[in-house]
């Protein structure tokens, strides 16, 4: 059946002429699979020349009671190989020998990408500026990256680290802070290493920036204190950092979400201190009432009059 199969279709193009895949079935009679499996293999043994580019032809269907129906039907034409050529041009139209195309390579997705630079730098935390400016040339663009490792977050593949405030994250000057998560590991260890990381890359990023170095300040200072048993002042880290008003202001703010430990409380609803998270209960009472007592004996209880309307404390 195969062979004969052949005969009919060279038979059928012995003229010379091309013809469609159309007109070489209604004309042998053969079934239209056997001619397109028949029509491939003479191509690829170069029996025969394929029209380089494929043609597109209407075709209007009568569907009985639901009238006519249009669609476009796309078709090579086909043409006996003439002796000793690969190509030849029939009235404008080329036809080409087969040719095996090299396969190409896999995509690898762009999230794919981003994960396996962070996973081969599984030792250091990146900012999503460092990652399009290291991938550049493997076509990642600063937009690519977040909205990939936002996939891969949701995944649990990677930690994302940036100020968070309430329901917000936004992210550090440079981007936010990006690392990997070991599978391999237990998720709590995985999770405590990544955040160990990023904290690492934020001080080695604070000898660079002054608003990381003054956060990292702030930080030490509430942590220091607390161990204490004692409360950090506005004017104290102003003091000891050396800087304006507005920056201790930005500092501690983004202290506060960079690390949601650290704490504010107000002493007589004016003064404002800070604490770390750890001193929540007894301990913060009491170091809020020597707070207290400090500010109304070097005042005489003026102040503690001026912001609650009690004389808390009379002196000697």
């Amino acid at each position: 059946m195969g062979s004969d199969t052949r005969s009919k279709v060279l038979g059928f193009l012995s003229d010379c002429r091309p013809r469609a895949f159309s007109e070489i079935v209604k004309e042998t009679g053969l079934g239209r699979k056997a001619v397109e499996g028949v029509l491939y293999r003479l191509w690829k043994e170069g029996k025969i020349l394929r029209s380089e580019r494929r043609f597109m032809e209407a075709q209007w269907i009568f569907k009985g009671r639901g009238g006519v129906t249009r669609n476009l039907r796309k078709y090579y034409l086909y043409v006996l190989k003439p002796e000793g050529r690969d190509s030849i041009e029939i009235d404008g139209v080329r036809f080409v020998r087969y040719e095996k195309k090299e396969r190409k390579a896999p995509r690898v997705s762009k999230a794919r990408l981003i994960y396996e630079f962070l996973k081969s730098n599984g030792d250091k935390a990146f900012f999503s500026k460092e990652i399009a400016g290291a991938l550049k040339d493997r076509g990642i663009k600063p937009p690519d990256v977040m909205t990939s490792v936002r996939r891969l977050e949701r995944k649990g593949l990677v930690y994302v680290r940036g100020y968070r405030s309430g329901s917000r994250e936004i992210p550090f000057k440079e981007g936010f802070l990006i690392t990997w998560i070991d599978p391999s590991k237990p998720r709590e260890l995985a999770i405590e290493e990544a955040v160990e990381r990023t904290e690492r890359t934020l001080m080695e990023k604070s000898a660079s920036s002054p608003l990381m170095q003054r956060i990292r300040m702030v930080r030490d200072l509430v942590i220091e204190a607390s161990k204490l048993g004692e409360l950090v002042g506005f004017e104290f880290l102003q003091n000891r950092l050396g800087c304006t008003e507005y920056e201790l202001e930005t500092a501690i703010e983004r202290a506060m979400q960079l690390y949601p430990e650290i704490r504010e409380v107000r002493i007589f609803n004016r003064f404002r201190h800070y604490y770390h998270a750890s001193m929540d209960g007894e301990p913060l009472a009491k170091a809020m009432r020597r707070r207290r007592i400090t500010f109304a004996l070097s005042t005489g209880g003026r102040t503690a009059w001026a912001t609650t309307g009690r004389h808390v404390w009379s002196g000697s």
